[in-house]
């Protein structure tokens, strides 16, 4: 017999259909024939149904731990979250109260190193005049001064020197300041 292609193929996958279903006769029909026939096999059968009741028990057990650990850890990790969001915002605090003494220690030196280079100006500015007064005091001689002003130029002289000692003195006093607070500043961090 010489069947077309396509209907040799239907004609193959039906008998093999005819095959397979008299060879799955594995109902529950067979299994009660099966269990009557042997006690041992029903043992088995049995002993087997347990065991997959205790497995589905184990498994309900350890979804209903997990789902339980879960809702633990979620907790948790909203505590710790609150916890470190508090704890966050203290560093920051503390770290602000750093800066807010750094910005206070800078802002003295900046007022201390204003505060000097006035000072340097003044000195500076004593400095020129006694280097003046000393001039007319050494040429004196060529002006033909009287005693009485040549004492008057030297009690100037005298007079700026006074008042640039203590002038120096602060102003080594203000370097100092300066120098201390930058080594300061630089540890508080």
């Amino acid at each position: 017999m010489n069947l077309p292609g396509r209907a040799r193929h239907w004609g193959f996958i039906a008998a093999a259909l005819w095959l397979c279903a008299g060879c799955a006769s594995y109902g529950p029909e067979e299994l009660e024939r099966l269990k009557k026939e042997d006690p041992s096999f029903a043992q088995l059968i049995t002993s087997r149904d347990q065991i997959h009741g205790e497995i589905r028990a184990i498994k309900q057990d350890l979804l209903v731990r997990k789902k339980a650990a879960d809702v633990q850890v979620d907790k948790i990790r909203g505590d710790y979250d609150l916890y470190a969001k508090a704890q966050n915002e203290k560093i920051e605090k503390y770290r602000s109260t750093i800066e807010a003494s750094r910005n206070l220690m800078s802002r003295e030196i900046e007022t201390a190193s204003k505060q000097l280079e006035a000072k340097i100006t003044e000195l500076a500015g004593y400095q020129k005049t006694l280097a003046e007064v000393r001039k007319m005091l050494r040429d004196s001689r060529e002006l033909n001064l009287s005693g009485k002003s040549r004492q008057k130029w030297e009690e100037r002289a005298m007079m700026l020197s006074e008042k640039m000692r203590p002038l120096a003195e602060e102003i080594q006093d203000l370097r100092s300041e300066i120098r201390l607070k930058k080594r300061k500043i630089y540890f508080v961090r």
